[in-house]
C-alpha cells in the first residue's frame, strides 16, 4: 500500500508492515463462510462493470484500496515524519553586532570613540533535550501507526460484519420463499377442501392470510438487501454493483478449545491490537516524562566575536560564556504532569489488559453456547419439527387435524428454521470479534448447509 512507501521509514516500519500483512490473513481467513461454489479471484477493472456475484476477500481488497477512514493515514504519516524531523533540529547559531560609545556627549559625540563588536554565539543544548525530543516524536509515531493498525482491523472487520448481514438476508430471502411455497401449497390443498365441502371458508380465509403475511415480508426483506448491499459498498465508497454476495453463513465453524484459551489467554491479550496500542501510548507517556526532565536542565551559551576599537584602529577577540543560575528546576510542574500522565496511561493500560481478559472469555463463552444451540436445532429440533408438519399435514388430509393445527407445525417449523439463521448469523459475528481482539484467527473449514 502507499501508506508504507514513504522514504526514510522502512527500516522502523518493517515490524508494523509484516502485522498489517497478519491482520489482513486474519480477517480474509474468517471467509470460511464461502461455499463450495468458489469465489471471485480477480479485481474488477472498473465500477461500471456490474459483477455478477463478489465473495469476501474481493469486499476486503475493495475497503482495503478505497475506504475513506483508510485514505488519511498517508497524511498523518507525513506529519509524523516532518515532527520528527523537527524534533531532530538544533538550535541556531546568532549573529550579533554590538555598538557602544557612539552618540553621546562630549568626547563620545561622535563615532571616534566607538566600538564595534560582531559576535558569533550557539545555544548548547545540555541534558539530552534534542534527544528526548526525537525520542517523544518517535513514540507518537509508533502510537499513530498502532491506531492505523487498530483502526484498519477495524474497518476490515466491520467489512466483514456487513458482508455476513447481507449473506444473512440472502438467506432470510430463501427462507420465506421457501415458507411462501409451503403455506401456498397448503392453501391449494385446503381449497380443494373447502370445495367439496369437508373445510370451512374461514380455514381458506386464514391461510389466505398467512400467505400474504409471507408475501409481505418478502417484499420487506427485497428493501432490506438493497440496504444491505449499499452499506457494503459504501465500505469502499461505491454504490452497489453487485447482484450477490457468495458465501454459505449456515456452515458450522469450529470454535476455539475453551481450555487453550484460558492457559493462554495472557498470551493473546499482550498480543491483541487493543492492548498493542495500549502500550504504544504508555511508551509516549514514558518518553515525555523524559523530555520533561530533559528541559528542566538549563542550556549552556557561548560565542565568539571580534572587537574594533575605531579609536586606535585595533581590534581584538572577545569570547562570551552564559548559563542561567540553576536555583530551581524550572520545567518542575511540567515534570510533574508528564509522569502523572505516565501513571495514569499505566493504570489503563493494565485496565485494558483486564478487560480484555474478561471480554475474550466472555466471547468465547457465547460462542460456545450458540455452537451448541445451532448444533442441537439442526440436529434434533429441526428434524422433529419437519415429522410433526409432515403428520399434522397428512392427518389433516384424512379430516384428523385442523387447519389451526397445521398453521401451528408450519410456524413451528419455520420459526426453527428462522433462529437457526439467526444464531449462525450470531456465532459469526462473535467469531469475528474474536478474531479481531485476539488478531488470531480460529475459523479455516468449511461444512454443508444444514437447511
Amino acid at each position: 500500500m502507499k501508506y508504507f512507501k514513504y522514504s526514510g521509514l522502512r527500516a522502523r516500519r518493517s515490524g508494523m508492515m509484516m502485522a498489517s500483512a497478519c491482520l489482513l490473513i486474519i480477517i480474509a481467513a474468517s471467509q470460511s463462510v464461502m461455499s463450495q461454489e468458489g469465489s471471485l479471484r480477480e479485481t474488477p477493472s472498473s465500477q461500471a462493470e456490474p459483477k455478477t456475484s463478489i465473495d469476501l476477500n474481493w469486499a476486503l481488497q475493495q475497503t482495503l484500496q478505497k475506504n475513506a477512514a483508510l485514505k488519511t493515514y498517508p497524511y498523518h504519516l507525513r506529519i509524523s515524519d516532518a515532527e520528527i524531523l523537527q524534533a531532530g533540529q538544533r538550535p541556531l547559531p546568532t549573529l550579533g553586532l554590538n555598538i557602544e560609545n557612539v552618540l553621546g556627549g562630549g568626547d563620545y559625540s561622535d563615532t571616534e570613540q566607538a566600538e564595534f563588536t560582531l559576535t558569533l554565539g550557539q545555544t548548547i543544548e545540555l541534558g539530552g533535550k534534542r534527544g528526548s525530543r526525537i525520542a517523544v516524536a518517535t513514540a507518537a509515531m509508533q502510537q499513530q501507526q498502532s491506531e492505523y493498525e487498530l483502526t484498519r482491523l477495524d474497518v476490515l472487520a466491520e467489512t466483514s460484519r456487513r458482508y455476513y448481514q447481507l449473506l444473512r438476508i440472502q438467506l432470510l430471502q430463501r427462507w420465506i420463499d421457501k415458507r411462501t411455497q409451503s403455506e401456498q401449497q397448503a392453501l391449494d390443498v385446503i381449497q380443494q377442501r373447502a370445495s367439496a365441502g369437508a373445510a370451512k371458508q374461514a380455514d381458506v380465509s386464514k391461510m389466505k392470510l398467512r400467505l400474504s403475511r409471507s408475501k409481505a415480508q418478502a417484499t420487506q426483506l427485497e428493501g432490506l438487501l438493497a440496504l444491505a448491499k449499499g452499506e457494503l459498498a459504501a465500505m469502499w465508497l461505491e454504490n452497489p454493483n453487485f447482484a450477490m454476495a457468495i458465501g454459505d453463513l449456515l456452515s458450522l465453524p469450529p470454535i476455539p478449545d475453551t481450555t487453550h484459551i484460558r492457559e493462554s489467554v495472557a498470551k493473546i491479550v499482550d498480543k491483541s491490537p487493543l492492548f498493542v496500542r495500549q502500550q504504544a501510548l504508555h511508551r509516549l507517556a514514558d518518553a515525555e516524562v523524559q523530555l520533561a526532565r530533559a528541559n528542566g536542565r538549563v542550556n549552556l551559551d557561548v560565542g565568539v566575536g571580534v572587537r574594533h576599537l575605531e579609536k586606535s584602529g585595533d581590534q581584538a577577540l572577545v569570547f562570551d560564556l552564559s548559563m542561567p543560575i540553576p536555583i530551581s528546576n524550572p520545567n518542575r510542574g511540567r515534570i510533574a504532569v508528564a509522569e502523572a500522565n505516565r501513571e495514569l496511561s499505566f493504570e489503563q493500560m493494565e485496565i485494558s489488559r483486564n478487560q480484555l481478559q474478561l471480554s475474550l472469555l466472555s466471547i468465547q463463552q457465547t460462542l460456545r453456547n450458540h455452537h451448541q444451540y445451532a448444533g442441537l436445532t439442526a440436529s434434533e429440533l429441526l428434524p422433529q419439527a419437519r415429522q410433526l408438519l409432515a403428520d399434522v399435514e397428512a392427518g389433516y388430509r384424512r379430516g384428523l387435524y385442523t387447519v389451526l393445527q397445521w398453521v401451528d407445525a408450519q410456524a413451528e417449523l419455520f420459526a426453527l428454521e428462522r433462529e437457526l439463521i439467526e444464531t449462525h448469523a450470531l456465532m459469526y459475528q462473535q467469531l469475528l470479534e474474536l478474531e479481531r481482539i485476539t488478531g488470531q484467527t480460529f475459523s479455516d473449514t468449511q461444512q454443508g448447509n444444514v437447511l
